[in-house]
């Protein structure tokens, strides 16, 4: 998959106090709203910190991010308040699918290269009641339009699927779920609610991203998806 330099924006948190439109505690759910777009506009870049392993602090959680190769790109997720749809090439990887956040301006654009483990963790471990996601446009050109890596637009056999798993104290619980990005020609381009209730106690998130479009290398299709409101209740 093509890797593209992105700017690094620095990390600023300033907590300030939201409004939802959900039932959740603003301590408790990660809203992403903490993390200052830089520079402040309506369709700014990444926010995103320049450390080998880092981790955003939203809520009581904290999302992984891993500057790799030198900060030519970043694995896990990254904060973006980009609005836009327009899509042209691989470096239009972060933005929402249904044109910015489910609530507020912000949210997260995940990137799985496959090496990196995909994590978030909880500083008070708990059951987690759900987030809403999304797909992001690099993705869902791919499936949708087809393109030179993946090869032709989905067809009614062809699926990409995200599978959320939780640990706690280092052991793997026994739950997973399953939410599909897409099946067949029904692609995912809202925000949609997805009910992590049965993972039970965790004190960490792992995300995998499979499909029906893989090779030798891996999974062909962009590895990208979003969230949002994580910890939030439908």
């Amino acid at each position: 998959m093509k890797k593209s330099l992105f700017f690094v924006a620095a990390l600023a948190l300033t907590f300030a106090a939201c409004t939802p439109n959900y039932d959740v505690e603003d301590k408790t759910v990660a809203t992403f709203e903490e993390a200052a777009i830089s520079p402040a506009s309506p369709e700014s870049a990444l926010t995103f910190t320049t450390d080998t392993s880092a981790f955003l602090q939203s809520g009581i959680y904290q999302v992984q991010q891993t500057v790799a190769y030198g900060g030519t790109y970043v694995t896990g997720g990254v904060v973006t308040n980009i609005t836009s749809t327009d899509f042209k090439d691989y470096t239009d990887a972060y933005k929402s699918a249904a044109g910015g956040a489910h609530a507020g301006k912000n949210y997260v654009v995940w990137y799985a290269d496959g090496f990196t483990p995909n994590v978030i963790k909880l500083t008070t471990a708990g059951t987690v009641p759900g987030m809403y996601v999304c797909n992001n446009v690099y993705a869902l050109n791919s499936m949708k339009n087809g393109d030179d890596y993946a090869g032709a637009p989905f067809a009614k056999d062809d699926w990409f699927k995200l599978t959320i798993g939780g640990s706690l104290n280092g052991a793997a619980v026994d739950a997973t779920v399953d939410f599909y990005l897409a099946q067949g020609t029904d692609i995912v381009t809202e925000w949609t609610y997805v009910d992590l209730s049965k993972l039970g106690k965790v004190d960490e998130l792992n995300f995998t991203l499979t499909g029906s479009r893989t090779g030798d290398w891996g999974l062909n299709t962009p590895t990208y998806f979003c969230i949002d409101d994580l910890g939030a209740k439908k």
